[in-house]
């Protein structure tokens, strides 16, 4: 096989990398793939860059290549440089890793560039927040370290510049956070990436980033220096997450009225949005998303000093001891050996999950009370408390009516369950919410409802209708399923012309970015709004784009042979960025349907986290 025709995404469990052996993938992210190896028994981390040194000198020559193109080839390269000479001259921080190797393959002159450091079994800071669920106490240690970790940096005049929950690292044995990703670092002396913005999401960046996109300096393609106040700010988005889980800015808005709000809208205060949130934490996160660089804390001394005076002030009140947010039952419920990482873009291990139970007891919801029985309005001479004097006798013709009621209601009772089967048929009804959907993100815009003809009513659903609202009896809803139809046609202009997809081309997606995980490679889903990434693009829909949709889970929902499955639809796909494109692409195929798992609890399905997803010209 020849050097060209290699490439990291061949790579599998087994396989060889020099002396490092591959033993699973624990990340794929934009630029990089990152995998567990082992040498001698060791485990270590591997990142390896997704653009190979070129094939002809002559190939990165500026002459020869747009502008674009040439930063695109020189890039990649200086990224994976920047990062191992950052590793290797300030590894010895606890926080930091330790780098052992840097080289190429599966060739030294054509190959892709990787770095080996170390392995550390942990979660993200997302995933670790979801899972431990701490008090503001707990919250403020950990960030602390991270904050200390930014600052012995700082000092050493290097400024990180990537800032973000995939980017920390929290080991699960003993809770030490690891700052990880230092491709677009920023190292005293050298050259800072040569154009544009540093790579990220844009509800994350700063003002003042965005802000130099619109200056003469962007267009001549002279590098965003950054500096403290762009860490500082990276500091206050995670420590607003930490509050509310939530981001400081919708990352579902449009890219136009999404940057006009980090320039100009304040967000939300944090003590707000989340009661539990101490007041003098939401105070510290609102300094540090500023609009301007100078109104922020002018280092990070300055904000562990804020820190460190928030909780010497607090830190034994009442308040600071009660978990930020509830936990859920389907993160308390993981398994130890649940998997989260593959669905990560960055380096976050896959690996054994901890123990969900937060380091505090929990405060228990109230139980329910059983509320006493009513009697009937109609008839209560049995509510007559003993020694008092019962009313007058309900008179004969009067409780005959009552019986004649009675039989009544019996009757269309007894109806309606005869017609129930009709109240079970797909409907096009308004999705509802997911429970997981909102988690790290705010509420995703309810725009993915599927377009589905117009069906006629049958006479039993009249009937049964007519039934509930003249009873008034508590009918059942509706079991909301999609119906087949044909695809917009704004819908089938943007991906098989504009986007350059094929119908029955192979595509996979992750299904849901925002839901947990019940262990290895299977995810538990509940039914409604998802939010898929595409993880082996086709045309211009690239890897890493996002597919905004929705999921039904049943029941009554089988493929073709009858198996119990579950029906997805995207209707809106964002690429990288952010260009919008409506899109009909379906779960698990062409066929439109995927098998499922029993759940872990009642309402939720398990399914492959990574599945195939394809353009349709119609719903099946």
């Amino acid at each position: 096989m020849t050097a060209e025709a290699l490439h990291p995404d061949h790579l599998r469990a087994g396989d060889t990398v020099g002396p490092w052996r591959i033993v699973q993938v624990l990340g794929r992210g934009g630029s990089s793939r990152v995998f567990k190896v082992e040498r001698e028994g060791v485990f270590y981390s591997l990142k390896m860059g997704l653009r190979p040194l070129s094939t002809s000198r002559k190939n990165t020559s500026r002459k020869d290549l747009s502008e674009e193109k040439y930063v695109e080839e020189k890039s990649a390269y200086r990224q994976m440089a920047r990062e191992a000479a950052a590793l290797f001259t300030y590894s010895s921080h606890p926080n930091l890793l330790r780098a052992f190797a840097v080289d190429f393959w599966p060739d030294p002159r054509v190959g892709y560039p990787f770095i080996v450091t170390d392995y550390v079994d942990g979660d993200d800071w997302h995933e670790w927040r979801w899972r431990k669920n701490p008090h503001a106490g707990k919250l403020v240690d950990t960030f602390g370290d991270v904050v200390r970790t930014v600052d012995a940096l700082h000092q050493r005049g290097v400024y990180h510049r990537d800032l973000k929950a995939e980017n920390l690292l929290i080991r699960r044995a003993d809770g030490r956070p690891y700052l990880i990703d230092f491709g677009t670092v920023r190292l005293p002396g050298a050259l800072t990436k040569t154009m544009g913005l540093p790579e990220g999401v844009l509800h994350l960046l700063p003002p003042e980033l965005l802000a130099y996109t619109r200056t003469e300096a962007w267009k001549r393609g002279e590098p965003f220096q950054g500096g403290a106040p762009v860490d500082l700010y990276a500091l206050g988005v995670l420590l607003y997450q930490g509050l509310t889980d939530r981001h400081p800015f919708d990352p579902e808005l449009p890219d136009r009225e999404l940057v006009a709000a980090i320039a100009t809208v304040v967000p939300a205060a944090p003590h707000l949005l989340n009661p539990r949130a101490p007041r003098s934490l939401s105070n510290i996160a609102l300094k540090l998303l500023e609009k301007k660089p100078e109104d922020r804390y002018p280092n990070t001394q300055a904000l562990l000093q804020a820190l460190d005076e928030a909780a010497e002030k607090e830190r034994a009140s009442p308040a600071w001891k009660v978990p930020l947010t509830d936990p859920e039952e389907s993160l308390a419920e993981a398994p130890l050996d649940q998997d989260l990482s593959a669905e990560q873009p960055q380096e976050e291990p896959e690996v054994a999950q901890p123990q969900t139970a937060p380091e505090v007891a929990q405060p228990q919801e109230e139980p329910e009370v059983a509320q006493p029985q009513t009697a009937p309005e109609v008839a209560q001479p049995q509510d007559v408390p003993p020694g008092e004097k019962a009313g007058p006798p309900v008179s004969s013709p009067r409780r005959a009516w009552l019986l004649i009621a009675l039989a009544c209601v019996l009757l269309v009772g007894a109806i309606g369950l005869l017609i129930g089967r009709a109240l079970l048929e797909p409907s096009p009804a308004a999705p509802g919410a997911s429970a997981t959907a909102q988690r790290g993100t705010p509420p995703v815009p309810d725009s993915t409802h599927p377009v589905a003809a117009p069906r006629s009513s049958s006479l039993s659903s009249v009937l049964a209708a007519w039934l509930c609202a003249a009873s008034g009896m508590g009918c059942p809803g509706a079991q909301v399923r999609p119906e087949s139809a044909n695809c917009p046609v704004d819908a089938t202009t943007a991906m098989f012309k504009e986007l350059g997809m094929r119908e029955g081309s192979f595509t996979n997606a992750l299904i849901d970015v925002t839901q947990p995980v019940e262990g290895g490679d299977y995810g538990t889903y509940e039914e409604g709004p998802i939010v898929g990434r595409v993880t082996t693009g086709e045309g211009l829909l690239v890897e890493g784009t996002l597919l905004y949709g929705r999921l039904w889970t049943g029941p009554g929902l089988t493929d073709d042979l009858g198996r119990e499955a579950v029906i997805g639809r995207y209707t809106r796909a964002v690429l990288p960025h952010g260009k919008e494109y409506p899109v009909c692409i379906a779960l698990g195929g062409p066929h439109g349907r995927m098998l499922r798992q029993p759940g872990s609890k009642s309402g939720t399905v398990q399914l492959l986290r990574t599945a195939p997803v394809n353009a349709v010209w119609r719903w099946p």
